[in-house]
């Protein structure tokens, strides 16, 4: 397997088994301070052995129980048990419609993407005792939980992951910059109304444990990520990866998933799939705003067969 840049890919549908569900598992455990871990486990019905896929939501304060993009996750990766985990500071009690609106004050005070990595490997770390995990391990998540699977890769020894929308090639802090510095000049906004995003993130650096806000996160959650690079932590992963990017999407640059590659390259790594789909956005619409999502997962979920299925890893790997 090697790293590779697709510019055109076009995808038909693939018709996947359908497999039952049973009712998901609400389980809870407990952070060292106390406070509440509400996770869910959604496995096969009447299957001996399964193995585990962690669904990653994306940014915000929405619970895993109401975000269509992790149903749409669950209802392709059909095979294995699914795993959600609430954020710090979210309940699936919660009743938000909207992601970033109404956010409770411990979210704000404790939500990091470092903190999500800690909750996720301590449910993990649980599940391995149980009988019915045959051992595989799959990471899935887009945006923000594409980071968050990029982190975990390596230390829960992943056997793929599989990052959507996430970028990586730069520091989270460049990326949000670019982002923004990007959108005041398509809208042509002039230079003294452009946000100061410098200055708030060396703001949250000297206040890394504010819950103050700026735009939808706390400084908490920007100290935590800002400096933070995600090839880096994919370049530390022996799972096998799969990069998909959109070329317009404006929240995440494509060129910082390009450079992810291109770092993979240079360094003689063979275990990074990436994926780029030109015309798709953030959240893999085309230009005509009609949702490609269902068809990238499930060439995802062909790719992922296949990744599954190899009996050794790349020699280049060992």
């Amino acid at each position: 397997m090697s790293s590779r840049r697709i510019l055109s890919l076009t995808i038909g549908l693939i018709a996947l088994p359908a497999v039952a569900i049973a009712a998901p598992e609400r389980s809870e455990a407990h952070r060292p301070d106390g406070s509440t871990i509400h996770w869910n486990l959604d496995r096969p019905a009447g299957v001996e052995k399964a193995g585990i896929i962690v669904l990653a939501q994306g940014s915000g304060c929405l619970s895993v129980d109401r975000n269509d993009n992790l149903a749409l996750m669950r209802s392709i990766f059909q095979d294995f048990a699914a795993l959600t985990v609430e954020k710090y500071g979210v309940s699936p009690d919660d009743k938000l419609e909207n992601d970033h609106d109404g956010c409770s004050a411990a979210f704000y005070e404790h939500h990091t993407i470092s903190q999500r990595v800690k909750d996720y490997s301590a449910v993990i770390d649980d599940l391995r005792k149980e009988e019915w995990w045959n051992g595989k391990l799959v990471l899935i998540g887009g945006s923000e939980g594409g980071d968050v699977v990029a982190r975990l890769a390596a230390p829960t020894k992943a056997d793929a992951a599989i990052m959507i929308s996430t970028g990586g090639g730069k520091t989270f802090g460049e990326m949000v910059q670019q982002s923004i510095l990007d959108e005041m000049k398509r809208h042509s906004v002039p230079k003294e109304h452009w946000p100061p995003v410098e200055a708030v993130f060396e703001k949250a650096r000297k206040n890394p444990e504010s819950s103050e806000v700026w735009a939808g996160s706390s400084y908490r959650f920007w100290a935590d990520a800002i400096d933070h690079r995600s090839v880096d932590s994919m370049l530390r992963s022996n799972a096998s990866l799969l990069l998909i990017q959109g070329g317009k999407d404006t929240s995440t640059p494509v060129e910082l998933a390009r450079i992810v590659a291109d770092t993979f390259a240079e360094a003689g790594r063979c275990n990074l799939t990436y994926w780029e789909f030109p015309g798709y956005n953030h959240g893999m619409a085309d230009a005509d705003g009609t949702s490609r999502m269902r068809d990238v997962l499930m060439q995802s979920a062909t790719w992922l067969q296949e990744q599954l299925s190899l009996a050794e890893q790349p020699a280049c790997m060992n």
